[in-house]
């Protein structure tokens, strides 16, 4: 009998009106914090072609960080792609480092650093530690609203490109 109240409570915990099941970065970018050395074009959406694959994508020219306030769905993972567009000045140095992270607003805590070339790297982080019930006092990420940060450091400077991020529930 206790264990199938403990199962109920903890599915209880699970199931929220307000928790998506998913969150589309690219179309929810007018809502997020964006921070770019740059003029307005240093952070935006696109399309985008490398070698005849056609993404649509969020392009960061580096120094940028683009900061997303969301409640993650259970169970939650991050997938995208990310590349490293040629600049147009061939005697420009290119070298861009990216990272993704979460804050609680109190901690940010880094869940990937990429270095990315000019092909397309597949990208899929798992985020359940942020996204589901721990049996804990003080830390409970289900209740936590989160900011996905997405960084690009200028090492020495680029563009990069996020094929369409999505946070979904596997």
């Amino acid at each position: 009998m206790g264990l199938a109240v403990t199962v109920l409570l903890v599915a209880a915990c699970d199931a929220g009106p307000d928790r998506p099941t998913e969150v589309d970065l690219l179309a929810g970018l007018s809502g997020a914090e964006r921070r770019g050395a740059g003029p307005g074009e240093a952070i935006r959406a696109d399309v985008v072609g490398i070698d005849g694959d056609v993404r649509a994508a969020l392009v960061m020219r580096a120094p940028a960080r683009v900061t997303w306030t969301l409640r993650l769905p259970l169970h939650a993972s991050l997938t995208t792609a990310v590349v490293l567009i040629p600049d147009t000045e061939p005697a420009a140095p290119e070298g861009v480092t990216v990272r993704i992270g979460l804050s609680d607003g109190r901690n940010y805590q880094e869940v990937r650093e990429i270095e990315p070339t000019g092909v397309w790297q597949p990208l899929t982080l798992d985020l359940r530690e942020y996204s589901e019930w721990k049996f804990s006092v003080f830390y409970q990420p289900l209740r936590r609203t989160w900011q996905l940060v997405f960084n690009a450091d200028a090492t020495p400077g680029g563009t990069v490109a996020w094929a369409r991020p999505v946070v979904a529930r596997p």
